[in-house]
C-alpha cells in the first residue's frame, strides 16, 4: 500500500511552488516578498520562476518566459519555429535598429510577426544603449511571441488562480495589474505610461469578457468574427468594457482572424 502511494504520488504534476530551490537565497523582507510574488505568478500563469523578472518592485514576463510557453504550445498550435531578421542594423550609436519576427507553423506559413525598434531614444536604461541590434531583435521577438500566447496566459490564470491558497491569491492579484503583456526587455521604453498602458487584466476583468474570448477563439468564419466585433462595439459604446479589457478582445480578435485568413490559403 505504501508502494503504491509513493507511485501515485511521482505521478503528481509538478508544481512551481517547488522550484524556489533553483532561486537564490532571499536576503532583506523585499526579497523575500519578491520571491513569494515570482513563486505565486509561476504558478498562477504556468511559467518558470525564471521567466518572471521584478523591476521597480513589479513583476513582467521576459523572454525566457515567453520562449518557455512557446516550446510548450507548439506542439498543440501547430507552430514550428520563430525567426527573427533585420530590417536595419545599428551600427553606431545614433543609428537605429529595426527588427522583425515572425512565427511559423509547421506548414511554413506565416502565422503571427512583430516588429521592434531601439536607439538612443526609445532605451531608459544606459547600460544596454549599445546594444541597439539586440534590443531591437529581443524587442520584436517578444512582441510577436505575446500575439500568440498572451491568450494561453489568460487561461492560465483563469484556471490557475483557483488552485493557490488564500494568501497567494491575494498577492497574485495585486501583482498581476502590473504583471502584464509587455514584458520586462520591453520596458527600456521612452515613458513610464508606454509601460503601463499593457498589462494583464485582474480575475474580475477577465471573467467579464471570457464569454467573448470563447466566442472569438471558437468562431469558424470572418462572418461569425464580425458578429461578435459588432456585439463589443455595441458593449464599448455602452462603455461596458474598460480599455485593457477592449485590448485584450481586440488582440484576440486581430489574432483569430489572421488565423481564419491563413487557414484559407
Amino acid at each position: 500500500m505504501e508502494a503504491t502511494k509513493k507511485i501515485e504520488k511521482v505521478k503528481e504534476k509538478p508544481s512551481w511552488s517547488d522550484a524556489g530551490i533553483l532561486m537564490k537565497k532571499a536576503g532583506i523582507p523585499a526579497e523575500v516578498k519578491n520571491q513569494q510574488m515570482i513563486i505565486a505568478l509561476s504558478i498562477a500563469f504556468n511559467i518558470p520562476p525564471q521567466g518572471i523578472t521584478i523591476l521597480s518592485d513589479n513583476p513582467y514576463i521576459n523572454k525566457n518566459g515567453l520562449e518557455y510557453l512557446f516550446n510548450e504550445y507548439k506542439a498543440k498550435y501547430n507552430w514550428e519555429y520563430f525567426l527573427a531578421t533585420p530590417i536595419e542594423v545599428a551600427k553606431q550609436a545614433g543609428d537605429t535598429a529595426f527588427f522583425k519576427t515572425e512565427v511559423f507553423n509547421h506548414e511554413g506559413v506565416i502565422v503571427a510577426n512583430g516588429f521592434g525598434t531601439a536607439n538612443a531614444g526609445n532605451i531608459k536604461m544606459g547600460t544596454i544603449k549599445v546594444f541597439l541590434n539586440e534590443m531591437a531583435e529581443t524587442r520584436s521577438q517578444n512582441r510577436c511571441l505575446r500575439k500568440i500566447l498572451s491568450p494561453i496566459l489568460y487561461k492560465n490564470f483563469i484556471e490557475n488562480i483557483r488552485k493557490v491558497k488564500d494568501t497567494d491569491r491575494e498577492l497574485i492579484a495585486e501583482a498581476s495589474v502590473n504583471f502584464g503583456s509587455v514584458t520586462a526587455e520591453e520596458i527600456a521604453a521612452t515613458s513610464d505610461e508606454e509601460v503601463k498602458a499593457e498589462r494583464l487584466l485582474t480575475e474580475e476583468e477577465m471573467k467579464a469578457i471570457t464569454v467573448y474570448l470563447a466566442v472569438i477563439n471558437n468562431a469558424k468564419t470572418q462572418e461569425e468574427l464580425e458578429k461578435v466585433r459588432t456585439t463589443i462595439t455595441k458593449d464599448k459604446d455602452d462603455k461596458v468594457f474598460n480599455p485593457n479589457q477592449l485590448k485584450v478582445l481586440a488582440e484576440a480578435w486581430s489574432g483569430r482572424s489572421q488565423n481564419l485568413a491563413f487557414d484559407k490559403k
